[in-house]
């Protein structure tokens, strides 16, 4: 459907507005600065240098040690005598017929 005497009403009644030269560089401009300013930019940065920061041989190596250690403590401190205790005792039932009822019989 083109009905040119439509699209001149439409052109008469809506004109096109008249902007400065430099108007499409100006939004792209404000866009681009809002988008660096933004948080994700921001986060995006951080992660960047401190990416770039372990990446390097000596704090690589130190963070692993760190994270080691610390993996580590973790799990001695999460592994307690009970529960040694019963993964034995889980264990014995399992390879041992015997004690596979006798456990059943304690529980």
């Amino acid at each position: 459907m083109h009905d040119p005497e439509l699209d001149q009403l439409i052109r008469q009644t809506h004109p096109d507005p008249k902007f400065p030269a430099a108007f499409q560089r100006e939004v792209w401009e404000r866009i681009a600065l809002a988008e660096r300013d933004s948080w994700p930019a921001r986060w995006g940065n951080w992660i960047q240098t401190v990416s770039r920061h372990f990446a390097r041989p000596a704090p690589a190596f130190a963070l692993f040690i760190l994270m080691t250690v610390i993996g580590s403590g973790l799990g001695v401190l999460g592994a307690s005598d009970e529960s040694e205790r019963v993964a034995l005792n889980a264990y014995v039932a399992s390879i041992h017929p015997v004690e596979a009822t006798l456990a059943g019989a304690r529980e």
